[in-house]
């Protein structure tokens, strides 16, 4: 039997192409401007706080623009899987809170027909991404730089701060 939650070992997450040109492929410019108080410094990570903010705001955006060559996929956490763990804990959660018996109906559905729950909740976290990708946009016009000064993001981290969407 399959697992029920298998994002599959080399799906690649989906950005939004406005948002990978203007959040992703930083490496190759981190050289010029990398400093010890860069908060995120590859493209994983700031998917992460993306889909961080886009739970905690609970919105999904679905992308209507997919970047060509996502940056990363499911093998960046081989060695995070905790972080995985929770981001679909996180996702699971967040899709079944109004209704979670359909959780056991949607798992009895997948299982019957041999597949899992992988795709649905691949596109969650992508979404959810897509809506925290959102609000760094505009905490970057708040506040510019937003997204490389660890000061603002642990001022957000630490607020009571409630995001709007």
């Amino acid at each position: 039997m399959r697992d029920i939650i298998d994002l599959g070992e080399s799906y690649k997450f989906n950005w939004e192409d406005e948002w990978y040109k203007k959040f992703g492929n930083q490496v190759a410019n981190a050289i010029n401007r990398a400093t010890d108080r860069d908060v995120f410094k590859t493209d994983w990570q700031r998917f992460v706080w993306a889909f961080i903010l886009g739970i905690f705001v609970e919105k999904r955006t679905p992308i209507q623009t997919k970047t060509k060559n996502p940056p990363f996929g499911t093998e960046v956490f081989k060695n995070r899987n905790k972080i995985l763990k929770t981001m679909i804990g996180l996702t699971v959660q967040e899709m079944y809170k109004n209704d979670p018996d359909k959780l056991k109906s949607d798992f009895e559905t997948a299982t019957e027909n041999n597949e899992n729950l992988g795709k649905q909740i691949r596109i969650a976290i992508e979404e959810y991404a897509n809506t925290g990708f959102s609000i760094i946009d505009r905490r970057g016009k708040e506040k510019p730089g937003y997204i490389e000064d660890i000061e603002y993001v642990v001022e957000d981290i630490l607020s009571d701060k409630t995001w709007s969407w």
